[in-house]
This record gives structure tokens, C-alpha cells and sequence, in this order.
């Protein structure tokens, strides 16, 4: 049966009138290779949930869109608290970096835990456990309501500083919490997901190459919705020793990508988690999709001048399969969210491969550069998905942050005739002249590359009003709940009043059900508002008795606060406190 435009209810429409022959045939292969994607279960992936700790205290896209579009640089000075475990070995290393808050925070009760078993844990499986909590809330998915369902987790990571506060005999339990092993089984094992766990060690694209697995796995069935991502902490000065005498550092700890004066990257921390489903049920499940996920691709530098030498060779190909299997074309990429790490070596290599493949002969073309590490330092084995998320905010937006600290071009890459711009303040990103699509690259110490592909979400229709009987939050203390009440009033005192329907939906089935729950009789936003601080007031404002549950609302996720954690401090007594006897 055919349709009006001349084509087939498979084939799309035809070509444009007075569309060349290549044009044509472009637009052919380009239905070919999406009719064969759809054929093998390989298509887009929508990312329908995030969570996040980075530098400088963020904890949301908000915040980190925030502090890029800014141009904050989040490097600061390793805490005298932190260093006092191994301060004699601190003092003469480089000690800035971007480093987090609270690394030996947790709540352990909240996830069943044990005192003396939250000390035995890496405090980077600790960290995975909550942002992977978060992550989940954000897509509306709490672990209790997916039972039935295969939820993969990836959990990428490299470090493993806490070795060094382990005493010579240590409890088979610190084997259970420091073992990589247990980084992606705890998760899964805590939250009960019952699809692949796996814990990837790549070095630096361990988190992307996760992106890369969890994407093949969702293709092939083995899962129906999965959790990527990495983390990484520097609890001791072991590490950076070694990466000092290497000459990877920057001196001034300042990580200068693509400038003249960059002289090594800075060390940092954080963690990142996307969840990811098939794009076709993320929209029949009725998500939010942050962004799409069009194409995948990982290779290694094979031989090359050392076995931690980029090879440029390899970094092309790698970008060429990553377009091949998401069916564009170079021009379709308007944004490379770079591995950048500020090296001598490194960048110019990067550089070379992104011009030879992605570089813009057309007049009026451009190509932006980005790197995350600029603002944020290094997170290596989370340094991935770290660029990831700045490449869906850019998305989002539609507007490229400032690459912080370029100056001018390191003379070693010419970018002359290539069409390609490195931002030194926030600019507008132009699909007419810049592709729409971004393409994310990390490369590992140990040689493995990923780059992943990923456009913008499709419009949403406008949604139409629905009457609220009310809402529900829930935790898993009191003071937890007095807490969750204040972030929620404070949200919601932000939100225009036809957001409130959203802001209902996600609270009440958006979330995981606790013991200690408050159930809020209010028809709107106003209403909500007053109950809402009243029940963070400590005054008593729950419906216990409200008969029967709300009534149904349609699905509508919306971001909220995330889950207010009630941590304390785990930590094993460093081996000696005298740094002279300290293990190396």
C-alpha cells in the first residue's frame, strides 16, 4: 500500500524534488541502516534518569549546568582533614584537585548496613549505592517497583586507595567491601536488580565503556532498563605519587585543554550514573528523556609507541564506527565533548583524529570543542560520563559552555580550513550550522576509547490539566521526612501551578515507599505549599486516615529533590599515624 509522498508505510518518504543523486542516495543508506538497526533490536537509547556528585558541591544538572555555563573552575586544595590520615606524604605532593565534600559520608541504615560493615566498605561502593538511589529517582523508578523487571547495573572504576587503610589482617568482610568485584554486586545485590552487574575497569573510559555495554545489553534483551556510569575518590596519596613522578600533573593544577600551556591534568573526584532504556519504551512508558542515544563504539590503540601512548590511528576508527552505527554522517555533529586532559601529548593527538574525520571543508560550517575536565580536573574512571552529561546539557540548552582555561591553540594542532571553534564564552548552538547531534569521546591510560553519539529528545506534546486529590511522601526516619518536606516546599514554591500535577505524580509513584510516610489531602499548589511546611515544621500534618489512594494521575516525571540522606561518618583507623612507618 502506498502513501501519498510516493513511498512505502516502511520506507518513509521520498526524497526532496530537486534533491541531487548523491543527496538521494544519502538519504537511502540512511533509511537502510535504520531499517537494519530496527530489524536487530539496535536501536536509540534514551537516558530517562541521572544522578551525580561533582566538585564543587553538585549534586544535580542544574547546578553543574550552572557552574559550566559560568565558567567556574571547581579545583581548590585538598582539605587539611583529608590529608590528616597520610599527611606526612601529602606534603610534598601536588595536592589541588577537584575534590568533594563529604567522601566518608553515608547512610548506612537506610540501606540496611551494619556499622562495622559501612567501615569495610570502599567508600566508592558506598558512593555508587547512593548516586545509583538518586539516579533511579530521578527516572521514577524505585527499586521496589521494579521487581519484575531485568535492571542491569555497569559500574565503572579504577582506584583503589582504600587498600592502603586496611590493617596486615584484615576480615574476610573487607574483601566483600574492596574487591572490584562488589562495586556493580553490591549495588545490584542492596537494590535487588536482577539483570548483569558488572564492574569495568578500563582506566580512564571505564564509565563510557559501561554506556557502551549497558546500550548492547538493553539491544539484546538481557535487560529491560539499565544504570551506567563510574566513580572515582582519592582517599589516599599512593596514587598521585606515582602520577607526579610520571609527569601526568599539572604543576599550577589547572587542567588547560588544547591551550599552548597545557602541562598536565589535575586529579578529581566524583560519580555519575545514567539510566537507560530503549528508546520505543521510554515513550510508551511515558518517561522523561534527557537525551538519546544513537551510537556506540570502543576500540584500543593496539600497538603504539607505549602501551599508554594514544594512537591516532585508532582514535579515528573509533569515530568512525561510533558515526557508522548510529547512521550519520560527519556533519551531523555539531558538539565534540573531548577526552581533553591538558597533556602535552595527548590533545594534539585527539585533535587530529577529530579533524581528519569530523574537520568542515564547507565555508560557514562549525564544529565546537568542549571538555569537562577544564572546570572539573580529571575524574578518570568517571571522567566519561562526566563529559556525558555536559554534552546532554548542552543539548538541552542548546548552548555550548566556555572552554575554561584556552587561551591560545597549542601550536603542535592546526585546526585551520576545519571549521572547528573552541568557545571562550557561552555560545548559541546553531543547528543550521553546527549538526545536532554530540558525540562524547574518553580514552583510557590503558588504551580502550569510547565514544558515544546522542542527540536531543523529540518535543513532547503539551499537556493538558488533570485534577489532584493530593500526594504522598514517604522516609525512612522521622527526621529524614521533616527534611524531604522542606526540599519538596521549597521545589514546589519555585514551580508555576500547572507543574503541580507533575510535582504530585512523581511524589507519590515517582518514589520508593518508606515506613514513615505522610499523606497530603491538597487539590493544589497552594495547599500543598502550607501542608508542606507545616509537616517540615514539625507540626502534624499527615492524612493518615485519607481513604483509599489518590486518585490516578497520568505519567508525568518531573525532577525533585533527591532523597535526604541521613549520613554518618565510616571510616577503619588509618594503618599508623605515623607517616614514616606508612605503607608505600
Amino acid at each position: 500500500m502506498q502513501d501519498t509522498a510516493g513511498g512505502s508505510p516502511t520506507q518513509g518518504p521520498a526524497p526532496a524534488r530537486g534533491a541531487t543523486p548523491l543527496t538521494r542516495a544519502m538519504e537511502t543508506i540512511k533509511r537502510l541502516r535504520a531499517e537494519l538497526a530496527e530489524r536487530r533490536g539496535d536501536g536509540p537509547v534514551a537516558v530517562v534518569g541521572v544522578g551525580l556528585r561533582l566538585p564543587g558541591g553538585i549534586t544535580g544538572l542544574d547546578a553543574y549546568w550552572e557552574a559550566l555555563h559560568e565558567g567556574r573552575d571547581l579545583v581548590r586544595p585538598l582539605s587539611d582533614e583529608r590529608k590528616k590520615p597520610f599527611a606526612a606524604q601529602w606534603a610534598d605532593l601536588p595536592h589541588r584537585g577537584g575534590f568533594l565534600d563529604d567522601v566518608f559520608g553515608f547512610d548506612a541504615e537506610f540501606f540496611g548496613i551494619r556499622g562495622h560493615e559501612a567501615r569495610s566498605l570502599d567508600p566508592q561502593h558506598r558512593m555508587l549505592l547512593e548516586v545509583a538511589w538518586e539516579a533511579l529517582e530521578d527516572a521514577a523508578l524505585p527499586p521496589d517497583r521494579l521487581s519484575t523487571a531485568k535492571v542491569g547495573l555497569y559500574a565503572g572504576l579504577t582506584n583503589h586507595d582504600y587498600e592502603h587503610w586496611r590493617d596486615d589482617d584484615p576480615e574476610f568482610g573487607w574483601i566483600l567491601g574492596n574487591m572490584p568485584c562488589f562495586a556493580a554486586g553490591r549495588v545490584s545485590y542492596t537494590l535487588g536488580l536482577r539483570g548483569p552487574a558488572l564492574s569495568v575497569d578500563t582506566a580512564c573510559s571505564s564509565s563510557l565503556v559501561t554506556v557502551h555495554l549497558a546500550r548492547q545489553a538493553l539491544a539484546r534483551g538481557e535487560c529491560e532498563v539499565a544504570l551506567a556510569g563510574g566513580v572515582n575518590l582519592i582517599v589516599a596519596p599512593h596514587m598521585t605519587r606515582l602520577m607526579s613522578q610520571s609527569g601526568l600533573l599539572a604543576p599550577d593544577g589547572l587542567c588547560k585543554p588544547f591551550d599552548a600551556r597545557a602541562n598536565g591534568f589535575t586529579r578529581s573526584e566524583g560519580c555519575g550514573i545514567v539510566v537507560l532504556k530503549r528508546l520505543d519504551d521510554a515513550v510508551r512508558d511515558g518517561d522523561r528523556i534527557h537525551a538519546v542515544i544513537e551510537g556506540s563504539a570502543v576500540n584500543h590503540d593496539g600497538r603504539s609507541t607505549s602501551i599508554s601512548a594514544p594512537n591516532v590511528l585508532a582514535q579515528a576508527e573509533l569515530i568512525r564506527a561510533s558515526l557508522d552505527d548510529a547512521g550519520l554522517e560527519p556533519a551531523d555533529i555539531g558538539l565534540v565533548e573531548t577526552h581533553g586532559t591538558g597533556t602535552a601529548l595527548g590533545d594534539p593527538i585527539e585533535m587530529e583524529a577529530i579533524t581528519e574525520v569530523l574537520g568542515r571543508p564547507t565555508a560557514g560550517a562549525k564544529l565546537w570543542i568542549g571538555s569537562a575536565k577544564a572546570n572539573l580536573g580529571h575524574l578518570e574512571a568517571a571522567a566519561g560520563i562526566a563529559g556525558l552529561l555536559k554534552a546532554i546539557l548542552s543539548l538541552q540548552h542548546r548552548v555550548v559552555p566556555p572552554l575554561v582555561h584556552y587561551r591560545t591553540l597549542n601550536p603542535r594542532i592546526d585546526l585551520s580550513g576545519t571549521g572547528i571553534s573552541m568557545p571562550t564564552a557561552p555560545e548559541p548552538w546553531e543547528t543550521g550550522a553546527s549538526g545536532r547531534h554530540a558525540a562524547v569521546n574518553s580514552f583510557g591510560l590503558s588504551g580502550t576509547n569510547a565514544q558515544v553519539i546522542l542527540r536531543a529528545p523529540d518535543p513532547q506534546e503539551d499537556r493538558q490539566a488533570v485534577p489532584v486529590d493530593g500526594f504522598e511522601l514517604s522516609a525512612k526516619t522521622p527526621e529524614a521526612l521533616r527534611e524531604l518536606a522542606h526540599s519538596y516546599h521549597t521545589h514546589l514554591d519555585a514551580t508555576e501551578d500547572a507543574g503541580y500535577p507533575d510535582f504530585a505524580y512523581t511524589a507519590t509513584e515517582g518514589r520508593a515507599r518508606h515506613l514513615h510516610r505522610a499523606r497530603i489531602t491538597a487539590p493544589d499548589r497552594t495547599t500543598a505549599l502550607t501542608a508542606l511546611r507545616a509537616l517540615a515544621d514539625g507540626t502534624d500534618s499527615r492524612d493518615e486516615d485519607a481513604p483509599g489512594p489518590y486518585r490516578p494521575l497520568p505519567r508525568r516525571v518531573v525532577a525533585l529533590p533527591a532523597y535526604p540522606w541521613q549520613r554518618r561518618h565510616y571510616a577503619v583507623d588509618p594503618p599508623t599515624s605515623d607517616a614514616s612507618s606508612v605503607r608505600h
